[in-house]
């Protein structure tokens, strides 16, 4: 059997770990896994999940997704919300979204907007650059934030958001923070409290309201490009690929059993967008943040970052050769994402 705490009548583990005390969910997790090994189940109110924490089992397992089916925890946790979501489908609704989507999301075609990628760092390290010497705070998590979104913007989307040169106040960023705040409140609360919640509370309504004047400005963006032109880049725009694969007929399609499905309806192509800019815009960024204050307490390990641009000569231009030549920065970032 799979270790773990006893549960206790409605709250699960709640008291135990110390979550309404003000632990973080990593703290926990740490925690439970010096207890109880690398996998361990654990319960939050009705809310029962296994926690993997050996990095070779969670790749064994994204590997293998044909195996390993979407847990029911995400499913209607974030389907609530975003029903249509690539994170929220299982089956062949899945297949057909994944099919669209998942290739854009390759090494290769991410490689091929290195210089993108670059553009928007320094114009960011720019910015910093700028600030005073009496400017001693800075939000590291917004403005990693604000630069993953941009670049997420424009390489998926073919958008500037211009989350870059404004503030950490943008619309849409704060939109995006409101949505994320709001699930990781409702984690652990039966789905059908967090379904009335989207139906009943004004502040979801604006910022869904909010997020979709966005995205529909992104698609028309795109349905102004002539057919010869989406068909070329469809291949390496997430746009170009989800407005190609909107339905013609939604109302045939609708009818049709999911296995027969082809394409993507309107309201499914809004929450694949969505879903995947508040996946760029949390998750990658923290990693940010995180390699950030990481390096700002071992200096040694910054030293000899710099050491090993320096022997690779710092001033050539940074390629995707060059980057993958430097053995230490690699070493530096796996141990950041272990």
């Amino acid at each position: 059997s799979v270790p773990g705490l006893p549960p206790q009548f409605l709250f699960g583990n709640l008291l135990q770990t110390g979550l309404f005390k003000g632990n973080s969910l990593p703290q926990i997790y740490t925690s439970l896994k010096n207890r109880f090994g690398d996998i361990y189940q654990l319960q939050f109110g009705l809310v029962h999940a296994f926690i993997i924490g050996n990095i070779d089992d969670i790749q064994h397992i994204f590997n293998h997704r044909h195996i390993y089916d979407q847990g029911d925890w995400a499913v209607e946790l974030v389907g609530a919300l975003f029903p249509n979501g690539l994170i929220t489908l299982k089956g062949a609704k899945h297949k057909r979204h994944a099919a669209l989507t998942m290739p854009l999301f390759r090494r290769a075609k991410i490689i091929s907007n290195f210089d993108l990628i670059i553009d928007c760092t320094e114009k960011l390290l720019d910015n910093w650059r700028t600030f005073s010497n009496e400017h001693i705070h800075c939000d590291i998590v917004q403005q990693c934030q604000n630069l993953l979104l941009q670049i997420f913007g424009l390489i998926a989307f073919d958008y500037d958001l211009e989350t870059i040169n404004g503030s950490n106040t943008n619309e849409f960023t704060q939109t995006l923070r409101n949505f994320i705040n709001m699930v990781e409140l409702t984690a652990f609360l039966p789905s059908f409290i967090l379904r009335m919640y989207a139906i009943l509370s004004p502040q979801y309504r604006r910022d869904r309201a909010t997020a979709e004047r966005y995205l529909y400005r992104m698609i028309e963006q795109e349905l102004n490009e002539t057919d010869e032109s989406r068909a070329q880049r469809k291949k390496t725009s997430l746009i170009a690929s989800l407005v190609d694969s909107l339905q013609t007929d939604e109302i045939a399609e609708a009818k049709k059993s999911e296995e027969e499905k082809k394409g993507l309806s309107r309201q499914e192509v809004l929450d694949e967008m969505l879903m995947f800019l508040m996946a760029g815009f949390e998750t990658t960024s923290t990693a940010l943040a995180w390699s950030i204050h990481l390096l700002s307490k071992h200096p040694q390990v910054q030293q000899k970052i710099k050491a090993e641009l320096i022997n690779d000569n710092v001033n050539q231009i940074l390629t995707v050769d060059r980057l993958d030549s430097l053995v230490y920065l690699d070493c530096v970032i796996k141990e950041v994402l272990r």
